[in-house]
This record gives C-alpha cells, structure tokens and sequence, in this order.
C-alpha cells in the first residue's frame, strides 16, 4: 500500500532482531518506539496483574504488535514473549504515524489490522464468559489447526500451561480434555503432534458446550 519512496524511508529506518524462546520482545507498560513485525516463530502476549498472567492471544509470522500505540498513550498494553525462536522486524513509530497521515490505503490497513484485533478479542470473551470447557477447548483446536499452524497434522510449540492460560483452566484439565478427546476419536497425538479427526463434530461441540449469559 505504500509508494516504492514511502517503502523505502520505511526501509531506512527499521531494524531486525532475534529472540530466543522464552526472551521478552516487549513489557507491559514499556514506551513503544517502533511496531514489531513477526517475520518467524510464534509469540505469546499476556497482560501482568500483580502475581497473576492472563493470556490473551498467541501471534505467528505476519503480526504486527503494537500498532495500538500508535495514538493515544505510547506504551505496549500487553507483554510478548517468544515461544519459540523468533525474528522480527522493528519499523519506527514515528514513521508508521507519518505514513497513516499521508497515505489513505494505508490507513486503511492500519485500521483493518486494529478492527480484526478487537473483533478477536471480542471472540474470545464470547467463548470465555458462554462455553463450557468442551466448548472451548474444541474452538481452541480449531484455531490452533485452522488458524495458528494452517496445519492439519500440526506440530504444537506452546506448552499445556499456555494452553491452560487460553481457555482458563489448568494444565491437569488439558492433559484430561487430550485424553477424552482422543478417546472420542476427535484427535490423535504423538509427542507434540496433533491431528483433528473430525473437525465437524469438533465444531458442532463448539455449538453446543455453551452456558446461558442470562
């Protein structure tokens, strides 16, 4: 969406970086110089509340993180950390602003980037707050296949804690939920490879595990 000369002051003016697993990319509450984009591995973004981590998504390739600084307060409002070895892509804020300003098509993008986060949080306090723990660990399957790897086998690279972290329950609960669905004929594992078996009547689960939100 940019011109080959808005492109290039973009390219004059980034920086790339490695992480090892487990390193931070950034901390909650940390001045956001520049918009992290994923160019490999996966990343897990948590928000810190005293003692306690919540986990809200988990990024892959592709991402960006911290366009939400962009206006307003210019702090990351989440935690990332990488969960497997990852290279980003750091572009300067400030560009990134003057690019909206001049550029429509890209502004456009911004906001489409922003929508779809919102739009993902939004589904998943759906799924938190109305399905049963079948109900979400079906959805997660899904995602995880569907959405994160683009996979069906798939090789799992975040950890049944993170798991746990994403449908809030705990790792025990996991290692039960894998079991039963195995059992169902729903899944099949082998280490850390995964295969959906049925994905229909994992959707169907889906639908169904709910609670009433009234």
């Amino acid at each position: 969406m940019l011109t080959d000369e808005q492109l290039q002051k973009v390219d004059d003016n980034r920086a790339e970086l490695s992480f090892k697993k487990g390193e931070l990319l950034n901390k909650q509450g940390m001045f956001m110089s520049h918009i992290i984009y994923i160019r490999k591995g996966f990343v897990k973004l948590y928000i810190e509340n005293d003692d306690e981590l919540t986990t809200l998504s988990i990024a892959k390739p592709g991402t960006f993180l911290g366009v939400q600084a962009l206006y307003g307060q210019p702090v990351s409002p989440f935690s990332a950390e990488a969960l497997t070895d990852t290279e980003v892509c750091l572009k300067d804020i400030g560009v990134f602003r003057e690019m909206v300003l001049v550029n429509p098509q890209f502004a456009s993008g911004v906001i489409e980037v922003l929508n779809d986060a919102l739009t993902q949080a939004y589904k998943r306090m759906f799924s938190l707050t109305t399905k049963q723990m079948d109900g979400r660990f079906s959805e997660l399957l899904l995602y995880l296949s569907n959405v994160l790897y683009e996979s069906n086998p798939f090789t799992l690279t975040i950890s049944r804690k993170e798991i746990a972290g994403l449908i809030s329950t705990t790792p025990e609960s996991v290692s039960r939920l894998i079991g039963e669905f195995r059992e169902r004929g729903l899944i099949r594992n082998k280490g850390h490879v995964f295969e959906l078996l049925d994905k229909e009547q994992l959707q169907d689960i889906c639908k169904c595990e709910t609670l009433s939100i009234y």
